[in-house]
């Protein structure tokens, strides 16, 4: 062999070891983690381990879920914005952490916009107004008529100070006119628990969990808060339905990663879970929960940050709830 092609072997040899393409190893080629904000048995929880199960199958890794609850999501956020941006720490963004904690924390810098990759807008909870059994209200024209009567006379429970149920409830008050005096508890399952024993009027909640109360007549369901109804209650208006235009308030589920995430990966991770999201059964199943299949491009999940950050940032403010 010449001298030409000794050199021309050993410069082939070379760019094959310096290429990063050849030296990376294929994702993922270990476990992933799955950060999820909030406890385990939850509408986020329940949702993110759905996502973790399509995506275990498919990729033929184990996708591990990792509850992180407290600070409204936001201790879980912080931990998840400053990992390493390989795409083996992986974030499930709801509405709450993701658009509601920047405002209610401010000390904990959150910044979604700038701390994260959207992967892919997973699925939608609609919110639902529901009431006592036993309150004279039987529609949303009397219950604003019967709220303004007598202002803060009704009582609205909500899932805790601060939370996107509670935030739903203020929103909805102050674009309608009226005002309800709000009773906090510590999750959805007690304050539903003492509006059916007639110890609280009314709350704004998301539909997987009122649902149950509502078809078995327990509560009386009013209005569904989304643009859309909902496929668990298909027999709920919508708020626009009933002639009130423009409120699409609920929760919503997105899969999230570290900004810098590298784009290969975002994108494979997307089309996976779009592709699944196409099938009946997988949106049979979300449906049933509750939840209205969504999809689509990671663009989809940055236009709802961008429209929801700083509607929640001014209730947050008008309501005082700063932290």
């Amino acid at each position: 062999m010449n001298a030409f092609n000794i050199l021309g072997v050993f410069s082939v040899a070379a760019a094959l070891l310096a290429s990063p393409a050849n030296a990376a190893e294929p994702y993922p080629s270990r476990p992933v983690t799955v950060v999820v904000p909030f406890a385990a048995g939850g509408a986020v929880d329940i949702m993110g381990r759905l996502m973790t199960e399509v995506l275990s199958k498919e990729l033929s890794q184990p996708f591990i879920v990792e509850n992180r609850p407290g600070g409204g999501g936001s201790i879980a956020s912080n931990a998840v914005a400053k990992a390493p941006p390989d795409g083996y720490t992986l974030f499930v963004g709801s509405a709450g952490p993701m658009t509601v904690a920047p405002a209610l924390f401010p000390s904990a810098k959150l910044d979604p916009l700038a701390q994260f990759e959207p992967v892919i807008w997973f699925a939608n909870t609609p919110g639902i107004v529901v009431a006592r059994n036993d309150i004279s209200a039987h529609s949303m024209k009397e219950l604003i008529a019967l709220s303004k009567a007598s202002p803060g006379r009704i009582t609205m429970a909500s899932g805790g100070s601060g939370s996107i149920l509670h935030l739903m409830g203020e929103y909805l008050q102050e674009q309608l006119g009226f005002k309800w005096t709000h009773v906090p508890y510590k999750g959805s399952v007690p304050a539903l628990a003492d509006m059916i024993a007639g110890q609280v009027d009314v709350m704004v909640d998301v539909v997987p969990t009122t649902a149950p109360h509502v078809q078995s007549k327990s509560l009386r369901a009013i209005a569904v808060t989304t643009t859309k109804r909902s496929s668990q209650l298909p027999e709920v208006p919508t708020l626009a339905e009933l002639g009130y235009p423009g409120f699409d308030m609920g929760s919503w589920m997105a899969l999230m990663a570290p900004k810098g995430t590298p784009v290969e990966i975002v994108e494979r991770l997307n089309r996976i879970l779009n592709d699944r999201l196409k099938t009946p059964a997988l949106r049979a199943r979300l449906q049933s929960m509750g939840a209205e299949p969504e999809g689509g491009s990671p663009e989809r999940v940055t236009e709802r940050l961008r429209e929801e950050i700083p509607r929640w940032a001014k209730i947050v403010a008008s309501a005082g709830l700063r932290n």
